[in-house]
């Protein structure tokens, strides 16, 4: 095998991750919220009929995030990812002639289904086989996608609705992401180094926090260990906490007082500063290592559920929103680093699909039980406690994972 003198390739493989994320995911996980008041009001239903189909995407990608050993041992990341990719534009399109609510249900099964196929997991396997070095900052680079894609997009479909109506708007962003994401698909994804001729980036040599390409242990062998069930329930909470800071933060920021547009303002500081927050977290992994990874960016979730709690002024609600960027960021950047660390490569997408669909549960719940909270205390501020607390406890039994795992490594490398 040779190395490549000039850019790798792998940065090749980023960059369509990168676009995968800026208008696969972010239009369909993202986006949807702006369609929310044209669909209602022409289906005639409840804000929570249409929301429902977040739900039905979300419970989908779990299913597939589940069976993604299986997928991708069977088939090569390519090919999945190349029919998925070309069916999920075609599915999106079809919201644009649904008659009504049982239909988009129907759709979001298949862009679900889609998504999961050509989404997180099989990108974090990508930068695993690709990267053995300088993981941290691939892995943010490839996932600032979803914050970049959002300010870019949401103001374009914003307007789109405003001007040719909702219908025209789902077959013209579905024509979009076509155009802009499936040749990147086509033409740049390879599932290993090797089918280029070449090593990983950083070569085939181990690092701190990279393992060799056939170290590691399966799935079956993963929950056998007391350390990962140990850290399921920690994504879990992870994921439930930053869900609800990302989507509670604007009415929050509404309800102490502040001015609307000061508020809307939040709102954009929030996918900007994330967009970075994941560069530097990644750059952080790569350079302090895994546990000072985690560790920092789990504080800095802390530090910043104390500032909302603590919100008086919008220069504390500001500071809030750069900490909290860094703290959101570990739950795109830092579970596959947790993951290939602590579990290897050996079976990479089967464990990570477990991690994966963790944390979808965690996105799927934590909005609802921050609201509920509100709705029984009139305040985000006792969430903003509850939050706090639980993810200082995250911290120190991350900790305490990561110590029983890397003993555990040790003891199976004698």
């Amino acid at each position: 095998m040779k190395k490549e003198n000039k850019l790798h390739y792998g940065w090749r493989i980023i960059f369509a991750c990168f676009m995968l994320m800026s208008f696969y995911f972010c239009v369909v996980m993202n986006c949807p919220g702006l369609f929310l008041t044209s669909v209602t009001q022409e289906f005639g239903i409840s804000r929570s009929q249409y929301t429902l189909n977040t739900t039905v995407i979300s419970i989908a990608m779990m299913i597939v995030s589940l069976n993604a050993g299986k997928i991708f041992s069977k088939f090569k990341i390519k090919s999945v990812m190349r029919l998925a990719g070309l069916v999920l534009p075609i599915a999106y399109a079809g919201y644009s002639i649904a008659p009504n609510i049982r239909i988009f249900y129907g759709i979001s099964l298949v862009v679900g289904f889609s998504l999961g196929l050509c989404g997180m997991v099989p990108m974090s396997t990508l930068i695993t086989r690709w990267f053995n070095d300088k993981k941290g900052l691939a892995t943010g680079l490839a996932f600032t996608g979803s914050g970049l894609g959002g300010v870019v997009l949401q103001p374009v479909i914003g307007q789109l609705i405003e001007a040719v109506g909702w219908r025209k708007t789902y077959f013209a962003i579905a024509v979009i992401m076509f155009v802009f994401v499936y040749p990147c698909i086509m033409f740049l994804i390879k599932d290993y180094p090797s089918d280029k001729g070449l090593e990983p980036v950083g070569g085939l040599a181990k690092t701190e926090n990279n393992i060799a390409p056939d170290d590691g242990i399966m799935l079956s062998q993963a929950r056998k260990k007391a350390y990962f069930w140990m850290y399921l329930p920690l994504v879990a909470i992870s994921c439930a906490a930053a869900c609800s800071m990302i989507q509670q933060i604007v009415p929050y920021a509404t309800d102490i007082g502040y001015d609307p547009t000061v508020a809307a303002n939040i709102g954009a500081l929030n996918l900007g500063t994330l967009a970075v927050a994941k560069i530097i977290l990644g750059k952080i992994y790569d350079t302090k290592g895994n546990l000072a990874g985690t560790v920092t960016s789990l504080l800095a979730l802390a530090v910043a559920l104390v500032l909302y709690y603590n919100a008086n002024s919008p220069a504390i609600l500001y500071r809030g929103i750069i900490f909290a960027a860094l703290g959101i960021a570990y739950t795109s950047v830092g579970f596959p680093i947790n993951t290939q660390t602590m579990f290897g490569k050996k079976d990479y997408s089967a464990v990570y699909g477990v991690v994966f669909c963790f944390s979808s549960v965690g996105t799927a719940i934590g909005s609802p039980i921050t609201s509920m909270i509100f709705d029984a205390t009139g305040s985000y501020r006792t969430a903003w406690l509850i939050w706090g607390a639980l993810i200082v406890l995250t911290t120190v039994i991350y900790i305490i994972i990561d110590r029983i795992s890397a003993a555990d490594r040790k003891k199976s490398s004698i």
